[in-house]
């Protein structure tokens, strides 16, 4: 049972400039050292982490959580199989979140462009329940 979906839209150009004017602090952050590592290897770094902060944000949309003091965007963990199809990783308040409602497939799908990047969660659960994770 689909139990959330999440769609986010990040502009390429806005990453760029946030890397380059706050540099290290923002990029550190809002990326796991796995993220920055493979995006930093990709020829157009800027373009990776956008996909990956969008779907952080796909993420919290499809939970219908905004995300919380203390700043969560280091447990959600984009990274990708040895195929290339992505996916999520949860840690710390965010992980227990997922698992305390009972989800059991995270589903990813990144896409990007030279100015966009875009990423769409679908959230399952072989139980019955709302949407918000209340049995």
């Amino acid at each position: 049972m689909i139990v959330g979906v999440g769609h986010d839209v990040f502009e390429v150009s806005r990453m760029e400039a946030e890397l380059r004017l706050e540099g290290p602090p923002v990029r550190d952050e809002l990326f796991t050292q796995g993220e920055i590592a493979y995006c930093e290897a990709k020829r157009y770094p800027a373009r990776h982490f956008a996909a990956r902060f969008a779907a952080k944000e796909a993420l919290f949309k499809a939970l219908g959580t905004e995300v919380p003091r203390g700043q969560r965007w280091r447990e959600v963990e984009i990274c990708n199989e040895p195929t290339g199809k992505p996916t999520v990783l949860l840690h710390g308040w965010t992980g227990d979140l997922v698992r305390g409602r009972h989800i059991d497939a995270v589903l990813l799908s990144l896409s990007h462009t030279a100015e966009l990047a875009a990423a769409t969660v679908v959230l399952e659960s072989r139980e019955a329940g709302t949407p918000t994770g209340e049995r």
